[in-house]
């Protein structure tokens, strides 16, 4: 009942199917993701539904949402961006920025989510039993990032790292309108974004005249790509997946929030910044 009074609210098309229980929760989340594309409703910490297990069991997990990384001001934005043209290529800074932008909108239909994010592939997993038996300890080493620990009372398999992906779903947070990007015309962007030429790729942003000490007419390829990887720096709230038998994924540990360090701008961006779309069961 709670979930069919929300339909109104969030002008869903979807006809109540009394007796579905807890799936009308699922049924509810999966038509607004569908409809906008929109993630935000990934952003929970509990117990998954059955229905599908990025989404709750139930909607009072979102009088607690996670935490989510401050926006960057611009002064510090200037400061890194300066520090990152001594540490990334063009290359290699456009190539990350190219991946990101190709993304295209999540997908949610027959409670499969078909969801665009930035990998985190787990190389190693270590475990500490926590005493009572109820949950676990785990410190993950992860491509791209380094070390991270999180508690759960699933039981992951050390032998068996590299079915973990930690996933970084909030793309959307990673742009900035200043940067002329346009999320609506995901579709049409240029195929070769990450092959441009930094020197002469401009864009354009009429809302603001100037970015970060940048003419809005003259910002290059390679700043606007930079400004991405400095968000990409930022901690955050990551989702946790398993690769199941057949390639898809589910959650796992979602009872706490995991909160991953930002990406090392030493690393192998490369090999080690992956970007794709991932079926969630």
């Amino acid at each position: 009942d709670v979930a069919y009074s929300l339909i109104g609210i969030f002008k869903s098309d979807i006809r109540p199917h009394y007796g579905e229980g807890d799936a009308a929760l699922g049924h509810l989340l999966e038509e607004i993701v569908a409809r906008s594309g929109e993630v935000t409703v990934l952003a929970w910490t509990g117990k998954s539904s059955p229905y599908n297990s990025c989404l709750p069991v139930t909607l009072a997990v979102y009088s607690r949402p996670p935490g989510v990384s401050p926006a960057i001001e611009d002064a510090e934005m200037a400061v890194r961006v300066a520090a990152l043209r001594d540490l990334l290529s063009q290359t290699d800074a456009i190539l990350t920025y190219g991946r990101v932008t190709r993304l295209p909108p999540a997908i949610f239909a027959n409670r499969r989510l078909h969801l665009p994010c930035v990998i985190f592939v787990v190389k190693r997993l270590c475990v500490q039993n926590l005493g009572g038996g109820r949950e676990y300890r785990y410190r993950a080493r992860v491509s791209g990032i380094g070390d991270v620990e999180f508690q759960t009372s699933d039981q992951l398999s050390p032998t068996e790292p590299r079915k973990l992906v930690f996933v970084h779903p909030w793309v959307r947070d990673l742009y900035d309108p200043l940067d002329g990007f346009d999320w609506e015309n995901t579709d049409s962007e240029d195929e070769d974004e990450d092959k441009s030429d930094p020197e002469t790729d401009a864009v354009s942003a009429p809302s603001s005249p100037l970015l970060h000490g940048v003419p809005a007419a003259s910002m290059d390829g390679y700043t606007r790509a930079l400004r991405m990887v400095a968000r990409l720096q930022q901690p955050l709230h990551a989702l946790l997946l398993q690769q199941q038998i057949n390639r898809e994924f589910k959650r796992v540990a979602a009872e706490h929030e995991i909160v991953v360090p930002g990406i090392d701008p030493k690393i192998n961006f490369a090999k080690d910044i992956r970007t794709e779309v991932v079926e969630i069961l």
